[in-house]
C-alpha cells in the first residue's frame, strides 16, 4: 500500500453588511395671505307715482265741474225738446177731439202740475268703479362696485436630506489549504 497525502481546502468567505441610505423629506406648509374687499351695492328706489282720478265720483256726488255739469244738462235738452213737442201735439189732439166728453184743458193742466219739470240727470252715474287708480312704478337704480380678492401664496421648497448608508466588507473566513502527510513509521 502506498502512502497517501491528505489535502483539505477551505474556501474563503467574504462577509458583507450594508445599511441602505435614507431620504428624509420635509415640506413646510405654504403660507397664504388673503385680503378681500367687499363689493358695494347701492340701490336707489324712488317711490312710484299714484294717480287717482275722482272726476266720475265728483260728477255723481256734486255734479262735477261747472263745464261738465252744464254740458250734461244741455245734452239732455234735445231729448226734452222732442218730448215736449210730442206732448204738445198730443195735448192739441186731445183738445181738438170734441167728441170726447170732459174738460181736456183742466186735465192737461192737472197732468202738467203733477208731472212737474222734466227729469234731467243733473248728477253723473253712481258706480263703485267711478274712481280710477293708476300706479306708475319708478325704476330701481342698482349699482354694484366689485370687490377685490388678493391671494399671496408663499410656497416653501421641500427640504430633502439624504443619509448615506454604509457597506462593510470583511473576511468572514480566510482560505486555507491543509496538507496532512501520511504517518511514517520511524521505528523500523
Amino acid at each position: 500500500m502506498f502512502p497517501r497525502i491528505s489535502i483539505q481546502s477551505q474556501r474563503a468567505l467574504i462577509g458583507i453588511e450594508s445599511q441602505r441610505g435614507q431620504y428624509e423629506i420635509s415640506r413646510p406648509q405654504p403660507e397664504l395671505k388673503i385680503h378681500s374687499e367687499r363689493a358695494t351695492i347701492t340701490a336707489n328706489n324712488k317711490p312710484g307715482i299714484l294717480s287717482i282720478d275722482q272726476n266720475l265720483t265728483n260728477d255723481a256726488l256734486t255734479g262735477g265741474k261747472p263745464q261738465a255739469f252744464w254740458e250734461r244738462i244741455y245734452s239732455q235738452y234735445k231729448q226734452v225738446a222732442a218730448q215736449n213737442i210730442q206732448q204738445i201735439v198730443e195735448n192739441g189732439n186731445r183738445m181738438g177731439a170734441l167728441h170726447i166728453k170732459g174738460s181736456p184743458i183742466a186735465d192737461i193742466a192737472l197732468g202738467d202740475f203733477i208731472e212737474g219739470a222734466p227729469d234731467l240727470q243733473v248728477f253723473g252715474h253712481a258706480s263703485p268703479t267711478n274712481i280710477a287708480f293708476q300706479y306708475t312704478p319708478n325704476d330701481v337704480n342698482i349699482q354694484v362696485e366689485r370687490g377685490n380678492l388678493t391671494v399671496d401664496a408663499q410656497i416653501h421648497r421641500p427640504d430633502i436630506q439624504f443619509h448615506r448608508g454604509s457597506v462593510r466588507i470583511y473576511m468572514q473566513q480566510y482560505p486555507k489549504v491543509t496538507i496532512t502527510p501520511p504517518e511514517i513509521d520511524i521505528t523500523a
